[in-house]
């Protein structure tokens, strides 16, 4: 082979390197952002990493065509294979060919392997390379997937984490919303039509963050974190694929007196306090805090186990469950069933609301359901994974059945448990039913963080699939 070649080929790389164009690093760098290389080599484990199509083509010329818009790489994060990808907005404009995520959507999907994708960009773009006309194209379509349905396809099979750190359009924001886990910093944006499109439809002109802002989707439900900066997205990112390991040893128990923390029957209390003294110590990891916050929803680990805890929050709107947290409820089910993490439900709920905004009359709240609340109902009937259910205060109406699935199904609770607090028999006054509510056993605050892990152990692992479940919803 002559060195001429190789030379040539190591030139063309060696131009994709954060080295070769320290102007444009200066740039990114000045915003307070990172280059799509440096983002790389912050998430995934050092000397871990493959790079996947750096070349695009080569051209009937000779020369080597790197390939624009972004990098790919598989590698390790915390010693587990994973596969990484981000944009590159400095370089045009972030938009990929596109040939290669379909590349690396199957890989995932042949090996069970995550994704971590920074999605900043205008959407995909026409690839310069074409074959038949004078061009070697080395990184063209292969495979089963599609740029754009291979991350739907992975839903629910494995984990898939997108960050969004800047403008993120049309394609780009496709795959934000397909995630099961969106992280975002803030001023950026995610809409599926950027600021020229709407200028054209409507004449009026909106910088992106006015359009689609990160701030405003981290309110209505559209991202499952806001955070600081790009170091803070990538950090949360290995924190959320850290609950895919199970295999870890058992946790810590946290240093708290349960008994004091729980309320009396007649007072409520933060719930954020009751999920951290069940859970591990230092395990809790909060998803959408501020979308519908009567309802939280954690990863965490009980035991060392991974578990996804549901917990109706009483210091906001009283803890009842409108049409936003019983789309909460929805989602973060689809997520734990789909994963294999046995869940905590912990209740303190007065029952179902619906929000009513009727034109020419002021907004209202009263007791009632919504379609919205039927989706939590069809989550629970399709989970398979265990439920423990703790019932810290009050529980009417549908709202236990909301929280933990219909008792006379397949997904009756594993495990139901009571305080001494708990409302038994009381009349329910949302609805025209008197509460029945039924306890395989009453117990002291204390016990319970030792009664869910003893019975997680009992219950054991999940054997391994085959095929998916189901997907997850997206946005």
């Amino acid at each position: 082979m002559k060195r001429d070649d190789i030379r040539d080929l190591e030139a063309a790389r060696g131009r994709l390197r954060d080295a070769a164009r320290p102007d444009i690093v200066q740039r990114v760098h000045g915003t307070g952002k990172l280059t799509a290389r440096e983002r790389m080599r912050l998430l995934l484990d050092p000397t871990s990493e493959v790079e996947y199509g750096s070349i695009a083509a080569r051209s009937a010329e000779g020369e080597w065509v790197p390939e624009a818009g972004g990098v790919d790489f598989v590698g390790t994060v915390d010693g587990r294979p994973v596969i990484a990808s981000s944009t590159d907005y400095t370089d045009h404009g972030g938009g990929y060919g596109a040939g290669r995520l379909g590349r690396l959507f199957a890989l995932a999907y042949e090996q069970r392997w995550p994704l971590v994708l920074f999605v900043d960009g205008g959407g995909s773009r026409a690839r310069h390379p074409r074959s038949g006309m004078g061009h070697v194209e080395t990184s063209g379509p292969i495979g089963r997937f599609s740029f754009l349905d291979g991350v739907p396809e992975l839903s629910g099979w494995v984990p898939v984490v997108a960050i969004v750190s800047g403008p993120s359009f049309a394609g780009h924001a496709s795959i934000a919303g397909f995630s099961d886990f969106l992280i975002s910093t803030p001023g950026s944006s995610i809409g599926m039509g950027g600021p020229p499109m709407v200028e054209a439809a409507l004449g009026h002109r909106l910088g992106p963050n006015e359009l689609a802002g990160s701030e405003m989707h981290e309110l209505a439900g559209g991202i499952d974190l806001l955070v600081e900066d790009e170091a803070a997205a990538v950090a949360a990112a290995k924190r959320y694929l850290s609950y895919y390991d199970n295999e870890r040893d058992e946790g810590a128990a946290p240093d708290v007196d349960l008994d004091a923390l729980a309320p009396d029957a007649d007072a409520s209390c933060d719930m954020h306090g009751i999920v951290r003294a069940v859970c591990d110590a230092d395990s809790v990891f909060e998803l959408r805090p501020r979308f519908a916050p009567a309802l939280l929803t954690c990863l965490a680990r009980v035991g060392g186990r991974s578990v996804g805890v549901l917990a109706n929050q009483p210091l906001v709107d009283d803890g009842a469950i409108d049409h936003n947290a019983a789309t909460k409820i929805a989602r973060f089910v689809e997520l734990c069933d789909a994963y294999e993490y046995p869940m905590v439900a912990l209740i303190d709920t007065p029952g179902c609301v619906a929000n009513w905004d009727l034109k020419g009359q002021p907004p209202a709240v009263e007791p009632g359901l919504t379609r919205w609340h039927a989706r939590p109902l069809v989550a629970h009937q399709q989970r398979t994974v265990p439920l423990v259910s703790v019932q810290v205060r009050r529980g009417r109406g549908l709202g236990p059945a909301l929280m933990t699935g219909v008792s006379t199904t397949r997904g009756v609770p594993a495990l139901r448990l009571g305080w001494p607090g708990v409302e038994i028999g009381r009349r329910d006054g949302y609805s025209a039913v008197v509460d029945h509510n039924a306890f395989d056993d009453v117990i002291a605050p204390r016990e319970t963080r030792e009664r869910i892990a003893r019975l997680l152990g009992l219950l054991g692992r999940p054997t391994a699939r085959v095929r998916k479940k189901h997907p997850i919803d997206t946005w």
